[in-house]
């Protein structure tokens, strides 16, 4: 039980750490996700963390807010409209990030190529969201 509150507790202190990135990013106007992964390294890089999260705790908290925010504000009609080159784009898209990740992790960290090709379906499928993200504060165009 010790273990899943130190957990909970790392989460909301990153949650806070995440929200004042977003409130100085606004101001410095700089990629909220480029923000991120700098903030992130820095945190690592003054200590690393070495924490066990469980699967229950990872698929509970992280796992629905990356599937489904697309999922949110999604324009049905607009989908259909546009589904031929979505299909085009993203089906190779993930096919190839897919297959990139994990003979990445499978070479790098040496996991077995079954389990680093899970690993890797479970990123490129996720990895529109840092996308979408990027491309709205970039001002792209909806389409």
């Amino acid at each position: 039980m010790e273990t899943f509150l130190a957990a909970e507790t790392l989460i909301i202190e990153l949650l806070l750490v995440v929200s004042l990135v977003a409130i100085i990013v606004r101001r410095l106007r700089v990629p909220y996700t480029v923000a991120l992964v700098l903030v992130g390294l820095v945190i690592t890089a003054q200590q690393p963390l070495h924490i066990k999260l469980s699967p229950e705790l990872i698929l509970a908290i992280f796992m629905p807010p990356l599937l489904f925010e697309a999922a949110f504000h999604l324009d049905l009609d607009e989908l259909r409209h546009n589904l031929l080159p979505i299909v085009t784009l993203a089906a190779p898209g993930v096919l190839i990030t897919t297959l990139v990740i994990g003979g990445i992790t499978a070479l790098g960290i040496g996991l077995p190529l079954g389990v680093a090709m899970v690993f890797s379906a479970l990123l490129s499928a996720t990895d529109p969201v840092s996308v979408v993200a990027f491309f709205r504060q970039l001002g792209a165009p909806r389409q």
